[in-house]
């Protein structure tokens, strides 16, 4: 069966996200069940809380946090995608730094 190039696109896109979902719901000490992440890439409700943490994390540091920066201008922009790119980036640099 042939798939076309959108199908494929589909399918990287999602397992990308679910991969940033898991990332967000191990850093918020989320118990995972077998697939029911949170749906912190569609809902505000859902970033907002990590945003949060981020924010108290970010304060833990003592020099300038470049990746909470980023978080801070896209929410100002009322940027959903770009704050949540954002809080998966600051997550990443955290857990490089634990």
């Amino acid at each position: 069966m042939h798939r076309n190039r959108s199908t494929w696109d589909f399918i990287i896109y999602n397992f990308i996200i679910m991969k940033e979902n898991k990332l967000i719901a191990e850093f918020m000490d989320v118990n995972l069940i077998e697939g029911q992440l949170g749906d912190y890439h569609t809902s505000w409700d859902w970033l907002m809380p990590v945003v949060e943490e981020c924010r108290l994390e970010s304060r833990c540091e003592y020099d300038t946090n470049d990746d909470w920066d980023k978080i801070h201008w896209a929410l100002e922009e009322v940027n959903k995608e770009e704050v949540y790119d954002a809080v998966v980036e600051f997550i990443k640099q955290h857990n490089k730094e634990s």
